[in-house]
């Protein structure tokens, strides 16, 4: 009997220091992430709204379309050339898409010509894809009393082609391609994975 205990016991061992690992890995932005995600859910959707609507008054929101990086580099195709809004032709479209899927790095192309590269907050050393995380979506009047289903939230990924409107924070960024950390997102119609 007790050695079957100690058996258990040596099983759950690794799922013991993967945990373990895992949380002396965190970032100090993944902490303060985690202390947000504390607050109530609405509560926190009503702040990300209320912190879009305030940036949107002082003009600070960013305006662009989303465009697939590789082809754009590489001149394959030229959105910037194009009129804003239809940055790729339906064949140009198909292929930038399917590089967005595989993960060729997506930017952010705006009215103005600026282009953004959409990255983690200053200071955080350690990062994930942002292409991969779910940003979270603020609604238009329209929209809130459509009374229509919609995601509260997008990835950029699936978004390709599409005009967005960005609330979030711009550095520097090198070469003329400012770094932009995306806090939330609005945009027209629906994101519907694999539709759009």
């Amino acid at each position: 009997m007790h050695k079957e205990v100690d058996m258990k016991y040596l099983k759950l061992l690794p799922a013991m220091m993967l945990l373990a690992m895992l949380s002396a890995c965190l970032t100090e932005g993944e902490v303060e992430e985690a202390e947000v995600y504390k607050t109530p859910y609405a509560e926190r959707m009503k702040m990300i709204e209320q912190e879009f609507l305030a940036a949107e008054k002082e003009g600070k929101i960013i305006t662009g379309v989303i465009v697939e990086g590789n082809s754009l580099f590489n001149g394959t195709t030229e959105p910037q050339n194009k009129p804003y809004g239809q940055p790729y032709t339906k064949e140009e479209f198909r292929a930038a898409a399917i590089s967005a899927e595989r993960n060729s790095k997506l930017f952010i192309l705006s009215k103005d010509g600026t282009l953004y590269y959409p990255t983690c907050p200053k200071g955080q050393k350690v990062s994930e894809s942002e292409q991969a995380l779910r940003i979270h979506r603020v609604f238009t009047e329209q929209q809130k009393t459509s009374g229509e289903k919609l995601f509260t939230w997008a990835t950029l990924v699936p978004m390709t082609g599409r005009e967005i409107e960005v609330c979030g924070d711009v550095y520097p960024g090198y070469a003329g391609v400012k770094g932009l950390h995306i806090r939330s997102v609005r945009f027209e119609g629906d994101y519907i994975i694999g539709q759009d």
